[in-house]
């Protein structure tokens, strides 16, 4: 179980290698006859990191101050690096912690944001990423900016003219997705540039980014950054981090510990008290994985997917592709679309009851849609089938 993650694969594969994505496929347990395109909601963890859970819970069972002792030093010494290294950050930037809510919350908390203090966002923003400054205002009085920004989108360059307008005198933190929840993908260097330029920190919510796409924090230069492992990444349920750029620490007062405890780096913003360390254990489980495989390969494999899912939705009548076909401003791996006059999100347990295929719906800004997720696992022949269904529900119900 407390194994040492294996550097990234140097590797180029194919991303229609069927004989080696068949293989990698064969790590999942999924239930048979089921196909899983609802990763950017949870991601669908391999084999080997359920099974290093169970082991880590069995350990604390047979001998439960050994095992304490054991998986808090390889969670110290192996994981918490490891996964910086991956994010190209320092392991004195990465707290750890259970989701990108729990992230975003701490952001908003740790800041010192005072009364007439203003979040400039989008209106893009995962509706539980703006709880954390809602209840700000609420018992506070800090103010919320959001930015509107159309969709589908224009260019990378509408979305840095609408945030560089939003941005005012008053304006501390300017908070925004790298990867929206309506598959968006935003120019994040750009935007922390632009910050940076204004005197204003960078937040971002970078939940559906890491583990489809390589992403070095040290080089998008953001103040803060939020993510959920439990998706992309592929790690178990109630795992995620926070960085806090080193520059910035001590003006980032930690909700938890005294500021005299800075020698701690960003673990002085973690929760106390007990956690599930079997299952943040197996966060180097997941890593192990991925870099076997390589980020660069999943990169690779998700746009061939999430580009043969489009080119199938662009071809049937009715339906209208609102993800970017063009690679700069759309997702590797989600893509989302609409017909016009029919409420998608209610044909969600159909795919699922009719053709046990897992998919979710997409009711933010203005649309009636229906997002499908393309990890690394899933085949042409999973998005076919998809399709093939998605036409039969149009001529029956549409």
């Amino acid at each position: 179980m407390l194994r040492e993650i294996a550097p990234p694969n140097p590797l180029s594969i194919a991303a229609d290698d069927i004989s080696y994505w068949t293989q990698v496929r064969s790590h999942f347990v999924l239930d048979p006859g089921h196909c899983y395109l609802n990763n950017a909601s949870l991601g669908m963890p391999p084999k080997t990191v359920a099974e290093s859970v169970g082991e880590g819970f069995m350990l604390l069972s047979r001998n439960p101050t050994n095992a304490k002792r054991t998986l808090a030093r390889y969670i110290a010494e192996t994981v918490r690096p490891g996964l910086a290294d991956f994010l190209g950050a320092a392991a004195s930037e990465i707290a750890l912690t259970r989701n990108a809510s729990e992230s975003l919350y701490d952001i908003v908390n740790c800041l010192d944001l005072k009364p007439g203090d203003e979040v400039l966002t989008t209106t893009q923003e995962h509706p539980s990423a703006l709880k954390p400054v809602s209840i700000k205002m609420e018992r506070q009085g800090i103010t919320l900016k959001q930015v509107t920004i159309p969709s589908p989108l224009e260019s990378a360059d509408q979305i840095v003219s609408l945030m560089d307008s939003g941005i005012t005198e008053r304006t501390k933190v300017m908070f925004f997705c790298h990867v929206t929840r309506g598959g968006y993908l935003y120019p994040v260097k750009r935007l922390t540039s632009l910050a940076a330029e204004r005197g204003v920190l960078s937040a971002i919510d970078g939940a559906q980014a890491i583990g489809m796409m390589p992403v070095d924090l040290s080089d998008l230069g953001c103040d803060f950054y939020a993510n959920s492992l439990h998706k992309w990444f592929l790690a178990p349920s109630g795992t995620g981090f926070l960085y806090v750029r080193e520059a910035i620490q001590d003006l980032f007062k930690s909700l938890y510990i005294s500021d005299q405890d800075a020698s701690l780096g960003a673990a002085r913003y973690e929760s106390l008290g007990t956690y599930d360390l079997p299952t943040r254990a197996a966060i180097g489980t997941a890593q192990d994985f991925l870099n076997r495989i390589g980020i660069q390969n999943i990169q690779r494999r998700l746009r061939m997917l999430s580009d043969h899912l489009k080119a199938g939705l662009h071809d049937i009548p009715k339906v209208r592709l609102l993800s970017d076909r063009a690679s700069d401003i759309s997702s590797p791996g989600s893509t989302i679309f609409d017909i016009s006059g029919v409420d998608l999100p209610q044909w969600v347990e159909l795919f699922l009851d009719e053709a046990k295929l897992h998919v979710d719906d997409h009711t933010l800004d203005g649309h009636c849609a229906m997002r499908i997720s393309t990890h690394y696992y899933v085949t042409t022949q999973d998005i076919d089938r998809f399709l093939e269904k998605l036409v039969e529900l149009i001529k029956r119900l549409a």
